[in-house]
């Protein structure tokens, strides 16, 4: 989402940094994270390297610096918001996740959810 997102602000001309941060088991058994495969052949289709894609835990970002949180679903939003996230600063892209899906054609999907959720992040809350 991070990436795809800042795609979006940057070529609709807006100097941004995109961040992505992880939640859950996952998240705090290692410090980075790093794309699925099949997310980063689904990202390749739209012409996105995502191969060296990291993302921080979320406890480790200071959550008050940023203007904008986008969540993929309810329940990482109110992972965020325990971790000291803003309800007012928080987006929920409603996004599908396919993780442990073993077929790329849910990565596919997903990713098509994800080109329509930022593209309504990028219209609703950076256009003039």
């Amino acid at each position: 989402m991070a990436a795809v997102l800042e795609m979006f602000l940057r070529n609709a001309g807006h100097e941004v940094d995109c961040f992505s941060a992880g939640v859950g088991e996952n998240a705090s058994r290692t410090k980075h994270g790093t794309a699925a495969p099949f997310a980063v052949t689904a990202a390749k289709r739209i012409g996105l390297d995502i191969s060296s894609h990291e993302r921080e835990r979320i406890t480790e970002i200071p959550l008050g610096d940023y203007d904008l949180i986008v969540c993929a679903s309810d329940e990482i939003a109110a992972q965020v918001m325990e971790a000291g996230g803003e309800m007012k600063k928080i987006y929920n892209a409603q996004i599908t996740n396919p993780w442990p899906c073993q077929f790329q054609e849910d990565y596919d999907g997903t990713f098509a959810q994800i080109l329509t959720a930022m593209y309504r992040v990028v219209t609703r809350y950076f256009s003039k």
